[in-house]
């Protein structure tokens, strides 16, 4: 486990990190332990991989560099991309979708020979039968993402028979990042619970969500931030959940053809209709006979096309290719 281990020992002891490695539980943080997890050690052999941290000091000049990016191009940690004197030490740029490396090419000119597509990956989530007394809706993200703009929405559904379980905290991002900002957002929590009808959960790990989705029905997900991928829609897919959403970010591409996504609009009066409506008509369906067709092909689909079983041997390949071209 030596090359794992040189790699771990890295990224823990980045300090320049707005969130620290070791203590942090996001989306990328977790795809990283992952991707650690399904490959053989020899297969970061001479390989420098960096997490979303676009930093000339961890640069190593006797490695192959790799750029790991869930970013957005808006992100601090992100500007040096538009250095080439940055890019011109990187060997390569992982993208985690088509969309988030657009958008990177687009605004750094980052030389396409330097990029890759690689998107991310779940470990299979076995299907349960959900509970028909009631629809479950899950929030399970970090309040910026769209939270306020769900519970607005959620307190205007006038439906007894829908509960909302909120699974959202910064405290996912570790203590560093929890007390610069955890004043910023008590009132929105304190918000949620005081909601009639939701459930609010704080901080809940991962595998404590995984078993929430199984006896969840819709993901309601207003994305108002533009996402690279969206880990949690990925998830709540696989496990058999309907995802009502925007189309911003890569949201489309992770989610189409199954997703029931609207327009974002920054008129968020009128995104806000038509997202009560979307929802709505999620809720009336879901338990229609087309609709569990849909939910059962999305299942499998999600499960095969971003299953670990894939994507680790896309990430081996890519490994050893840039091993072998390194040599040439």
């Amino acid at each position: 486990m030596e090359e794992k281990s040189r790699i771990l020992k890295k990224v823990n002891s980045d300090q320049s990190r707005p969130v620290l490695f070791n203590e942090s539980f996001g989306g990328s943080e977790n795809q990283f332990r992952l991707l650690l997890k399904n490959l053989p050690d020899e297969s970061f052999k001479d390989i420098n991989l960096i997490l979303n941290n676009a930093n000339h000091d961890l640069i190593e000049k006797d490695k192959i560099n790799v750029l790991w990016m869930h970013h957005f191009v808006n992100q601090k940690e992100a500007q040096n991309l538009g250095s080439k004197d940055f890019v011109d030490k990187l060997d390569y740029v992982v993208f985690n979708s088509n969309w988030n490396f657009e958008k990177f090419v687009y605004q750094f000119k980052i030389p396409e020979s330097k990029s890759v597509v690689i998107k991310n990956a779940i470990e299979k989530i076995n299907f349960e039968e959900k509970p028909k007394d009631k629809i479950n809706l899950i929030y399970h993200t970090t309040p910026w993402r769209g939270l306020k703009f769900l519970l607005e929405v959620f307190k205007n559904l006038n439906r007894p028979d829908v509960e909302l379980n909120i699974c959202s905290s910064i405290k996912i991002y570790g203590k560093k990042f929890d007390d610069a900002f955890s004043k910023k957002y008590e009132k929105i929590f304190e918000e949620c619970k005081n909601t009639k009808n939701a459930n609010y959960l704080g901080f809940v790990e991962n595998s404590n969500i995984i078993k929430l989705l199984k006896k969840t029905h819709i993901f309601s997900f207003p994305s108002v931030w533009p996402e690279t991928s969206c880990i949690s829609a990925i998830e709540s897919m696989a496990a058999g959940c309907e995802v009502v959403s925007t189309n911003l970010g890569a949201i489309y591409e992770t989610c189409a053809p199954f997703a029931k996504l609207i327009g974002f609009n920054r008129n968020f009066d009128e995104m806000q209709n038509k997202f009560k409506s979307a929802l709505l008509s999620s809720i009336d369906n879901f338990w229609s006979s087309e609709n569990q067709k849909k939910m059962e092909l999305q299942r499998k689909t999600i499960n095969l096309l971003y299953s670990w079983e894939r994507r680790s041997i896309e990430w081996k390949n890519f490994f050893d290719e840039a091993r072998d071209f390194t040599k040439r």
